[in-house]
């Protein structure tokens, strides 16, 4: 990128010294400095000050250096900062993991002070450096599986955060009835693998076991901004499915300000007087409503580990005061997930006893309510931040293979099927094709319409090759407008059957006409290539199918060509 007068630096560093120093070096023009403590905070400045040029440590206290790299890559504000990678790692592995995860290339340490502020300059204007083609494919399997077994490692983490709970049980049994009811829930939502089957389990255990007539699992909807009765016990389900009620964060703040759970044995205590017209409704008079999140005044006055670190205490005092590495990072992923938007993902669970008129629960009990209540929030943030994480995983395995302007499979994805599909066939002595294709005169329709529009027509016919090819088929974007599906078990005259099928349908979509073109129509040309006849290896067969295409491209476009 061309270097302008001034360059908003951004340093991500946990060591204070090594921050000093820097600021040293780059508080002189062009450079504007800017720093950080850790990986998180550091987003957080790069999002206010949109840096040019990002220079952080690999080991960070919070995150892993190559995934802070991947966030700001995909981080739609970032994407076109430069990150540089400063270390004082030895290993070539770790090198080119950093790389691959979107550094422009790294600084050694110790840094030359008089050479450093030249090195900056040469990354602004354009120097890269690259993992070796031959290792490149090695060194994306490996981070990727790096990301996954830390996403695995942060899964593992949370299940023996709820087996060290079970733990705890023992000391427990003393105290009678009341403790081994809590300790029975307890036990029946350990099982739970989803929230869904948390809800269920919650509402019907305590119902039962502290004898409650009716009970209902709540969830506050973020777009409606509406209470809503997810599950209930007591009541049918067309009943309670049409109770909603419309909430806002001050009406949560005030009721649940100092703790979990809200106990009212007259209606009169509630002021709102829509919320008792509704309640009046409900035929309830008296009612115990808690809250599955962290205490409001808790959470404001407090910081992050001060929230957590007395809710951990009130059930597990041993494992708090441990130096333990488990229960630090369960203390971090816990400060993560607590943000003001928790208060919107956190559960509601609402009893009563509308039928037998019975008192709702005596003081000793609601104190191992309001216990089972605060153990029962975290246990509920973990199923849902396991969730969130199996979504994260699934999500970044489809992304890593993904086109993500036509979602077809992309290039890597290609060239991993396409050896996969040469050895398949090499064992099976089986035939398949490849069809490479072209749209003509594309760089014409992005001069006269835009990018943006182009980028419609390529989505628009990804789209139609997938509805016209077989489920088999998979169809690839090679690159800019160019496409390539691998046909197992197909003969080069079937795929130029198939290549023909496409052309035709192309031309015949209602595509806006360009006159610079010769047809005023969007066409494409197609090369074919197939194995065994026109290569033994995928090398050979891309290099075939591009010959073809060329051969299409040559003799007038609009046409489908096989290689002789």
């Amino acid at each position: 990128m061309p270097i302008e007068d001034s360059v908003k630096v951004l340093y991500i560093e946990d060591d204070y010294s090594a921050r000093i120093l820097l600021k040293k070096i780059l508080t002189r023009p062009p450079f504007l400095y800017f720093e950080a403590a850790d990986g998180m905070e550091g987003m957080k400045v790069a999002l206010q000050q949109h840096p040019q040029l990002i220079i952080m440590d690999i080991d960070l206290p919070d995150i892993r250096g190559d995934e802070l790299a991947t966030k700001i890559k995909h981080t739609n504000e970032l994407k076109g900062v430069v990150i540089v990678a400063l270390t004082a790692l030895k290993e070539e592995d770790a090198k080119e993991k950093i790389l691959i995860a979107g550094c422009a290339g790294f600084i050694t340490k110790p840094i030359d002070v008089q050479k450093f502020p030249g090195q900056l300059l040469q990354f602004l204007e354009g120097k890269k450096e690259v993992v070796e083609s031959e290792r490149r494919e090695i060194v994306h399997q490996e981070y990727e599986k790096s990301i996954v077994e830390h996403l695995t490692q942060k899964v593992k983490e949370l299940e023996i955060f709820n087996k060290k709970l079970e733990s705890t049980s023992q000391r427990l049994k003393e105290h009678g009835q009341s403790l081994e009811n809590v300790l029975g829930i307890l036990s029946s939502l350990q099982t739970c693998t989803n929230p869904v089957a948390f809800k269920k389990i919650i509402v019907d255990e305590i119902c039962q076991r502290f004898q409650f007539d009716r009970g209902a699992f709540i969830e506050v909807d973020s777009e409606s901004m509406t209470m809503q009765i997810k599950y209930a016990r007591g009541m049918m389900q067309e009943e309670w499915e049409k109770y909603r009620f419309p909430v806002e964060t001050p009406f949560i703040y005030k009721y649940f300000e100092d703790n979990n759970v809200l106990l009212v044995r007259n209606l009169s205590q509630i002021e709102d007087t829509k919320l008792r017209g509704l309640l009046e409704n409900f035929k309830t008079n008296q009612f115990i409503f808690a809250y599955l999140g962290t205490p409001i005044s808790q959470y404001q006055s407090s910081s992050s580990r001060e929230r957590i670190l007395p809710l951990l205490e009130s059930f597990m005092p041993s494992l708090v005061n441990q130096e333990d590495l488990d229960i630090e990072v369960i203390i971090n992923n816990l400060e993560e997930y607590l943000s003001s938007e928790s208060l919107y993902r956190a559960g509601f669970i609402f009893l009563d006893n509308y039928q037998s008129k019975t008192n709702l629960i005596s003081g000793g009990e609601y104190r191992f309510l309001e216990t089972l209540i605060r153990t029962a929030s975290y246990m509920y943030q973990n199923l849902t931040l396991m969730e969130q994480l199996r979504f994260l995983f699934v999500k970044a395995e489809k992304e890593a293979i993904t086109d993500s302007l036509t979602e077809l499979y992309n290039y890597r994805y290609f060239l991993l099927q396409l050896n996969r599909e040469v050895s398949r066939a090499q064992r099976h002595k089986s035939v398949f094709s490849l069809i490479m294709i072209d749209i003509d005169f594309f760089k014409n329709y992005n001069d006269a319409y835009g990018h943006q529009a182009g980028d419609l027509i390529l989505r628009r016919i990804a789209q139609a090759m997938l509805e016209n090819t077989r489920n088999s088929d998979m169809v690839c974007r090679y690159g800019g407008e160019e496409f390539c599906i691998i046909c197992p078990e197909l003969t080069k005259e079937d795929a130029k059957k198939t290549a023909e099928k496409l052309r035709q349908m192309v031309q015949t979509l209602e595509l806006p006409k360009i006159k610079s073109l010769p047809t005023e129509n969007l066409t494409i040309s197609s090369g074919i290539a197939s194995f065994p006849d026109d290569g033994s290896n995928a090398y050979q067969l891309i290099l075939n199918a591009d010959k073809a295409l060329y051969k299409a491209k040559e003799s007038g476009r609009n046409q489908v060509c096989v290689i002789n």
